[in-house]
């Protein structure tokens, strides 16, 4: 790969990469590692990418490498920023690991977590392996709400059948790379790394719909940072690829899974980012400028929309999806009246 610099150890006959890229989380790191690095099982690598960050995320990396010559440790240093998208895709392209588990460098892992996916991973060999999670405040540490996933029976081997797991990841907005582990072959043959942000909506659900088999373990692995300077929660240009991530699935719900009622909801759901994201840009303490560029390039996403409002609302009736389409009809509405 041109412009990275690899520091490596010996990575023969690994099972498991741990793919973690990283960006100015200088604060965050040692929260992540003291969990993650102590009693790493054999068979298993930690892959770092240094986003060119410009704080001291490298350093923290390199402090903990040496605190822990025996683990299998692997740093990849960019030349440049890339950002998350591309970063997980060089991630990737490192790994030759039968499975992949990304993890975000700002969030929390329980202590015997990878343990446990070994186990079930040793034991079962599913496509993937999915787990709860909560999510809390980054100022306070306050546990904001937990998530516990909708997939039964649990502990025990699922063979997929008509899509359940895609269903599931749009209706249930469970999509992120972070709370499951992969069979790596199913993501190098069916992601495509190439929308700047948003790629976990992209791309998750369309690798879980490939998994003929899943194992789901019903306890929480990973804590969830929120924390203001996300991308998430702060209004940039790469909040308009929201728009994007859902026309993109809706798409691939229509012509791959052929579910409607996903197409209808991943349409309503691309309809409900843009009026939102129009309506912060709007109360948002932006430069002209910037306010300009976000808002042309959301309107030109949300142009590629395979149905306009109107029709959107018909598929959502006749899916069964009555309180959506009333809340698109109002929220249209309401876009309509400030000129949206």
């Amino acid at each position: 790969m041109i412009g990275i610099k690899d520091s490596c150890a010996d990575a023969d006959a690994v099972n498991l990469s741990i793919l973690i890229p990283v960006f100015n989380v200088e604060s965050y790191l040692s929260e992540l590692l003291d969990t993650l690095l102590p009693d790493l099982p054999a068979l298993t690598e930690v892959i770092f990418y240094d986003d060119f960050s410009s704080d001291n995320s490298l350093a923290v990396i390199r402090q903990y490498q040496q605190n822990y010559p025996d683990i299998n440790v692997r740093v990849l240093c960019g030349q440049k920023n890339l950002g998350i998208t591309q970063v997980r895709q060089c991630l990737l392209q490192a790994s030759h690991a039968e499975y992949i588990w990304f993890i975000d460098s700002d969030d929390r892992v329980e202590r015997q977590a990878v343990e446990q996916i070994w186990t079930i991973l040793n034991q079962h060999h599913p496509d993937v392996v999915l787990f709860d999670y909560d999510v809390f405040v980054d100022d306070t540490g306050k546990v904001k709400h937990h998530e516990h996933l909708s997939i039964a029976p649990a502990n025990t081997l699922l063979h997929q059948r008509s899509g359940e797991l895609y269903r599931f990841a749009i209706m249930d907005g469970k999509h992120y790379f972070w709370n499951k582990v992969f069979r790596r072959t199913l993501i190098t043959d069916k992601c495509h790394f190439t929308i700047p942000a948003y790629e976990d909506i992209a791309n998750t659900p369309i690798v879980l719909n490939q998994c003929q088999t899943y194992f789901y373990y019903p306890h929480t692995l990973v804590h969830y940072r929120i924390w203001p300077d996300s991308i998430v929660q702060k209004i940039s240009l790469k909040q308009a690829y929201g728009i994007e991530a859902y026309l993109t699935q809706a798409i691939y719900a229509d012509a791959v899974v052929g579910d409607r009622k996903c197409c209808a909801y991943l349409l309503y759901k691309a309809h409900l980012y843009y009026f939102r994201l129009c309506h912060k840009l709007a109360k948002m303490d932006l430069s002209d400028e910037e306010r300009a560029a976000i808002l042309l390039l959301a309107k030109q996403l949300y142009a590629r929309k395979s149905l306009s409002t109107c029709a959107t609302v018909s598929l959502l009736i006749r899916t069964g999806m009555w309180s959506k389409a009333a809340k698109l009809m109002l929220k249209s509405g309401l876009a309509r009246l400030s000129g949206k």
